[in-house]
């Protein structure tokens, strides 16, 4: 985990990331001594957050399986987790870190959006039918559209094609070290991993909900490469309505990225608070669970609730 995060010594997983008080959280190490921004809705007390945890720890009892739960309060760097620190296989999740790479590449000119990349037939990565059929000609997309395509569909013959711009998955998976973030791996594209199953792209909750957290604070990126990626993450088209999303309040934004596999059920993603009361970074990732697809969804819809009302409520009691 990146030195910006002090973890307290509770019975609970309890963590206190006062993002902006590290070097490692800024790029050229720069550091800062300002306190984080105050907001109504942290879960500020031991006890709070000892109620969080113990409701996101009795849900994740009920996963028949491995599981990783983060969740974080953007502005005020305060993290609760469950296995928070388990390396869990990420399948399409990974395609956030990539984007996060390649943008980090536009603002460094090496990469240009309007750049355009020929994708053939002889380039399509396994995936579905229903990206699939977006190449069976031969066609030239902008790293834009190609971005917008892994994002918003999860295309993996995108993903491939941005990974070689981003340099391999060792490139992406240093940029993540540059970052702070020791615990995220990517080691395969997604036509590698279909040669090697053995070697997932893997990351734990922990660091994926401060990956989010800090792409949400501008840490990473510029306004511009945010904006156009959270634009993306919130018209996600993968399944996140039966997950991060499902039981929130309809009106309620949500950017995120889902990831599925023959043993995996994952969403991470930022959820904007109602009001003035921020944002929750929220990183679920589930590994070899015997419940079906469906009530694994159903899980990951919960914790995404619970942490919901915690924080809101803990908003409004506070105004009152």
């Amino acid at each position: 985990m990146p030195s910006s995060i002090a973890r307290i010594n509770l019975p609970i997983v309890l963590i206190a990331a006062l993002l902006g008080f590290s070097g490692c959280n800024r790029p050229g190490g720069a550091t800062s001594n300002s306190s984080p921004p105050a907001n109504d809705s942290q879960v500020t007390s031991e006890s709070d957050a000892t109620n969080l945890h113990q409701r996101l720890k009795t849900l994740c009892d009920g996963s028949l399986g491995e599981i990783g739960v983060a969740v974080m309060q953007v502005e005020s760097g305060q993290m609760v987790a469950v296995a928070g620190g388990e390396k869990l296989p990420l399948y399409s999740v990974f395609k956030l870190p990539l984007a996060i790479a390649v943008l980090k590449g536009v603002e460094e000119n090496r990469i240009s959006l309007d750049k355009k990349i020929r994708v053939t037939p002889e380039d399509v990565a396994p995936g579905s039918q229903f990206n699939t059929d977006l190449w069976r000609e031969p066609v030239e997309k902008t790293v834009s559209e190609l971005l917008e395509l892994s994002i918003v569909r999860s295309d993996n013959t995108s993903s491939d094609k941005l990974m070689e711009l981003a340099g391999g998955p060792g490139a992406v998976t240093e940029r993540m070290r540059a970052f702070g973030f020791s615990n995220i791996d990517i080691v395969n594209t997604v036509r590698g991993f279909t040669d090697h199953r053995e070697n997932p792209n893997t990351g734990t909750a922990e660091d994926l909900a401060l990956l989010l957290a800090r792409l949400q604070r501008g840490d990473l990126l510029q306004q511009a490469q945010v904006s156009l990626l959270l634009g993306f993450m919130e018209r996600a088209r993968t399944g996140g309505e039966r997950r991060l999303r499902a039981n929130l309040p309809a009106d309620t934004q949500v950017a995120d990225k889902t990831g599925s596999g023959d043993d995996a059920t994952n969403d991470v993603g930022l959820i904007t608070l109602p009001g003035n009361q921020g944002h929750l970074a929220i990183a679920v990732l589930i590994s070899g669970s015997k419940l079906s697809i469906d009530k694994q969804e159903k899980l990951i819809a919960e914790v995404a609730r619970t942490a919901y009302d915690a924080y809101v409520s803990k908003a409004t009691s506070a105004t009152h």
